[in-house]
């Protein structure tokens, strides 16, 4: 009898052990290595603050330095130099954000915020961030507005450094007292 109740107790952890398999539909994407809820993030260069902003959940995946976060709301600060009207930065809100340490870049999806330290606002589906460069840019269209116009453009780029957007493409301006 013990024999058998040894038996199927090793059955039993064998179960448990084994590894599940994914529920239908389910990702087969690894799972991360460590999971941060309600995450305070910080991007040092040297002693020079890069980045600093929060994410509702973050996860990062050693292998790759891979890290996908979402809710995230971040700052770059100006760069040297800058005027009073631009010491605030520039804010930048996603609802996704998939980064990698590596390339040290990170796209913003779902809706992406923009706003600048002189109260520009822009919208805009994706954004891509090279923090090597601190330069951000867009394919997929951006729309701004400012205290007295709104533009629409199909391209951009903004310099984190000096707060300075540049439109490419189609680009559309309705200037004086702009409304939607």
């Amino acid at each position: 009898m013990p024999r058998l109740l040894a038996l199927s107790f090793l059955g039993l952890l064998a179960t448990a052990c084994a590894p599940r398999r994914p529920a239908p539909g389910a990702a087969n994407e690894p799972r991360p290595d460590v999971v941060l809820e309600g995450a305070r993030l910080r991007s040092y260069e040297g002693d020079t603050l890069q980045v600093s902003g929060t994410a509702a959940r973050v996860n990062y995946r050693r292998a790759g330095g891979e890290v996908q976060a979402t809710d995230v709301v971040v700052t770059l600060p100006p760069g040297k130099g800058s005027p009073p009207s631009q010491q605030a930065g520039t804010t930048i809100r996603a609802p996704n954000m998939d980064g990698s340490l590596a390339s040290k870049t990170w796209v913003g999806t779902g809706g992406v915020v923009v706003k600048t330290g002189e109260g520009l606002v822009a919208n805009t589906p994706r954004l891509t961030y090279d923090s090597t460069a601190r330069l951000a840019h867009g394919e997929e269209g951006v729309t701004m507005k400012g205290p007295d116009y709104q533009m629409r453009a199909d391209r951009f780029t903004l310099s984190a450094a000096d707060q300075t957007f540049t439109f490419e493409g189609t680009v559309q301006a309705v200037l004086g007292g702009a409304t939607e």
